[in-house]
């Protein structure tokens, strides 16, 4: 009889994850139960056991829990030997100091991304990143991991489109990802339904059940187009709003292990701009690369 992983155990890491989505908040047990779609009994029962064990704590007074000093040890542990995760966080925190700008570093989690350290030295009224915020691995998303990734790893993820995408628009995603890999970085920059599309990612990290957000999500992702979104060039005469700037690491094997994202100002940039910047970033993971003992793959 083959093994399956415990539910318990499953619901217990699910209820973590939901509290490390927006740390600073308490939730009820009920907003987790929603959150989760989970019985309120069942979501109880687990996050008292998670508070006898010091992972969750509940808020004196009320009936709110966040995540609690046992996660830092776990956290800490974790990161002392994930030296690729250490290394590339210190490049990040001073690329954000260079430049002075919101940097965060995403890593790969099955079929999402999430965002596991954000650095932030830029001034108000800038793009951001969320810790803790995830977004799932299909187009537009995620190209700055996928581009690096074998043709099996680019058909599952042209396959993981909100909609099926026919000959041409799978062409131009092709055309999209060899562009990042020439130029050793992704560049995403807005179009008209960019803030809605924002608002909904925002949204959704921090509900991820929340029905109108996943609807405007999917309706703008259908939208868009490789060329609004992910563009294979810039045009020097046109300034841009950039949203993202990402570049990867590589591990041992040459495979992506995470990824710096520098987040866009508040202004238009131009083409020269956003390359000087690029060239910043890819410099940062090259170093990040070399010093965890990675090995880059193809690319620029």
């Amino acid at each position: 009889m083959p093994l399956v992983a415990s539910p318990a155990v499953l619901r217990a890491v699910d209820i973590l994850e939901t509290l490390a989505a927006e740390p600073s908040e308490a939730m009820t047990v009920s907003e987790v139960a929603r959150i989760l779609d989970m019985p309120r009994a069942s979501c109880h029962t687990v996050l008292l056991a998670l508070a006898e064990r010091g992972y969750a704590v509940r808020g004196d007074g009320d009936l709110r829990y966040r995540l609690g000093p046992a996660c830092i040890a776990v956290g800490d542990a974790a990161r002392s030997i994930n030296s690729a995760l250490a290394v590339t966080g210190h490049e990040a925190e001073a690329l954000a100091k260079e430049t002075g700008t919101c940097v965060g570093v995403s890593v790969r989690a099955g079929d999402e991304i999430r965002v596991v350290e954000v650095f932030d030295h830029g001034p108000p009224f800038v793009v951001r990143g969320h810790l803790g915020q995830a977004i799932r691995l299909a187009p537009p998303f995620g190209a700055g991991f996928v581009a690096w990734a074998d043709e099996a790893g680019v058909e599952a993820w042209l396959d993981a489109a909100s909609a099926p995408l026919n000959r041409a628009a799978r062409a131009r995603y092709r055309a999209a990802l060899e562009a990042i890999r020439t130029r050793g970085y992704s560049v995403t920059v807005a179009t008209p339904r960019s803030p809605e599309l924002h608002d909904a990612l925002a949204t959704l990290a921090n509900t991820p059940d929340a029905e109108e957000a996943r609807r405007v999500r999917d309706e703008v992702v259908v939208e868009l187009t490789h060329s609004e979104y992910l563009p294979t060039d810039l045009d020097a005469d046109r300034p841009v709003r950039m949203l993202q700037c990402s570049a990867p690491v590589f591990d041992v094997l040459g495979k992506v292990v995470a990824k710096i994202m520098v987040f866009g100002p508040a202004y238009d940039l131009t083409a020269g701009e956003v390359e000087a910047l690029g060239e910043q970033l890819r410099a940062a993971t090259e170093r990040a690369t070399r010093n965890i003992g990675g090995r880059p793959r193809g690319g620029g």
